[in-house]
């Protein structure tokens, strides 16, 4: 720990402290996935809702956090004057004991030895301004910040009851929808409720903070090597898909197996006619099992039989049944292996119709969604098409496309590593990779001075036999590329000024980094990262990992 020991007659740098603000769920800052009226009801209510962990670690809070200020946003399109008056609600606060996902319906469960009542008193709903995303129409500046440490791996509990509002005019707010969101909220229409319904439509929050005074973080930056996925797609907003042809043109790209992936490129802008009856579909609806005549091989899988679903989506995975209206990318690698053209919400039921044709060479077949107008707007109509060969190669083709919010894709699912979201047009041709996580270090705990901060070096590859932790006290930001050395896609995020060195024996390691408890020392920083042996994955045979930067301090 000789360079460690430099540090120590390094000056404290001075704490800053400022009025911050965040929002939870996660991406859900200017867009939210559901609505629900069953938060701030028109009637008395108790609702309780715990956010994960990962919602502020994720966005760089990875400290203790002093939150002053909850605010509800009302759904998008939804116009209120405001006025609504809640009379003595109160608001309390707490690190839950149980994770988001757990099923306990039992609002004193979840409450956590933190539990503290932040606010008590009247909430006067203000303008809901009919924007998308909406204007926050729920204010509360709480009377006692509310301390919450995302590090020590408690989700954040925010429970709020009152009685019915003077009028009973309050619209519905904007929340989460499913689990890959990471919440959940149970709320009942009493105010003094034990229990509740549980639901994944946990409401998005708007939270004023403050840093708390002299703590110490831990904090990872940049990015390891290797990382390769097999999942691709674009989310496109509604009206700029850009891969759209036209009533008489076709557009088309193709996917074609290559090396354990998908090389996608420009298609062949060809357009299969259907011949076939109409399969019957409705709202969110999806076919029997279409079988194709062969196997049809794709990466990670295969198929004799295809699902279809109304929502410009095919299932590869004939044992899935959901038909869900909204694209997003959490569904796509988390659930089954699916081919997803245009994946958004369709209506056939209301006009337009859905075609399974075989080919007369019985070598490809074609799923055509023909016409098919987007929901509660039949005027917006979709033409788009699906060829899938015995070869192994599928084509996505499209003509006229007034898109919906829409997502296109595809994805083996059941778990699938997310590599990030494509501008298809713009990186075509490009190539899939089966999945492969990059060397990860992550910190632990906090590096409070006087502790052991402990990291652990993660997803260390099979055949790894030597790695090690690098210790520096400049940070590389952009990081250093290490392509001319042999190892493309790798970056060096700080300064080896001191390492620790080991044998490998297994895909984690941990690393204890022994912090003197010398005041003289908080305030400073240093730079980590780790590094390993990786056989065959470049041509040194080396990956790396992301940077940490460790502040030291007192708390």
């Amino acid at each position: 720990m000789k360079k460690l020991s430099l540090l120590l007659g390094c000056a404290a740098l001075a704490s800053v402290v400022s009025a911050q603000s965040v929002v939870v769920p996660q991406g859900m800052a200017t867009t939210n996935a559901g609505v629900s009226g069953l938060t701030w009801r028109n009637t008395a209510f108790r609702f309780q809702m715990v956010y994960d962990t990962s919602h502020f670690l994720d966005q760089g809070l990875n400290v203790p956090i002093s939150i002053s200020r909850l605010q509800f946003r009302a759904n998008g399109g939804l116009t209120s004057p405001g006025g609504e008056t809640y009379t003595g609600v109160t608001v309390q606060m707490s690190s839950s004991p149980l994770d988001f996902d757990n099923t306990s319906t039992s609002f004193a469960a979840r409450r956590g030895l933190d539990n503290a009542t932040v606010f008590t008193g009247n909430v006067v709903c203000l303008a809901a301004a009919g924007t998308s995303p909406n204007t926050y129409i729920i204010d509360i500046p709480l009377a006692t910040p509310f301390v919450y440490d995302p590090t020590n791996g408690l989700d954040l509990c925010v429970e709020i009851d009152a009685p019915l509002p003077v009028p009973a005019t309050v619209p519905s707010m904007a929340t989460g929808s499913n689990v890959t969101h990471k919440s959940r909220r149970i709320s009942a229409a009493t105010q003094a409720a034990t229990t509740g319904s549980l639901s994944y439509f946990a409401s998005v929050i708007l939270m004023d903070y403050t840093l708390v005074p002299n703590a110490a973080s831990a904090s990872k930056y940049g990015a390891g090597c290797v990382a390769k996925a097999q999942t691709f797609y674009e989310a496109y907003p509604a009206g700029t898909f850009d891969l759209a042809g036209t009533p008489s043109t076709v557009n088309s790209i193709a996917l074609t197996p290559l090396g354990g992936g998908y090389g996608v490129a420009t298609g062949s802008n060809t357009w299969f006619t259907p011949t076939s009856t109409a399969i019957v579909l409705t709202d969110d609806s999806l076919s029997a099992i279409m079988p194709l005549g062969f196997t049809f091989n794709y990466p990670g899988g295969s198929t004799t039989g295809i699902k279809i679903c109304s929502n410009g989506f095919i299932w590869l995975d004939t044992t899935r049944t959901a038909s869900t209206f909204s694209g997003t990318p959490g569904l796509l690698v988390a659930e089954g292996a699916r081919l997803a053209p245009l994946w958004q919400d369709l209506d056939p039921g209301v006009g337009g119709t859905v075609h399974f044709d075989v080919d007369p060479s019985l070598n490809t077949v074609y799923a055509t969604w023909t016409a098919v107008p987007q929901f509660a707007n039949a005027t917006l109509l979709n033409t788009l098409q699906v060829a899938i060969s015995s070869n192994g190669s599928v084509e996505y083709r499209y003509m006229d496309c007034a898109n919906d919010a829409a997502l296109l894709g595809w994805s083996p699912g059941g778990g699938a590593r997310d590599g990030g979201a494509l501008d298809i047009s713009a990186a075509m041709p490009f190539v899939t990779e089966p999945d492969a996580y990059p060397l990860a270090l992550e910190p632990i705990n906090r590096p409070k001075i006087g502790t052991t901060h402990n990291l652990e070096i993660r997803r260390i590859p099979t055949g790894a036999s030597i790695g090690a932790f690098a210790v520096g006290v400049l940070q590389f930001v952009p990081g250093t590329d290490l392509t001319g050395i042999g190892m493309p896609t790798c970056f060096m995020h700080c300064s080896f000024d001191f390492s620790i060195g080991f044998a490998i024996t297994g895909v984690t390691q941990a690393i204890p980094l022994p912090i003197p408890a010398e005041p003289s020392i908080a305030g400073v920083h240093i730079y980590g990262q780790s590094i390993s042996t990786a056989p065959g994955t470049n041509a040194l045979d080396v990956i790396t990992s992301n940077g940490v930067d460790l502040l030291f301090d007192i708390n």
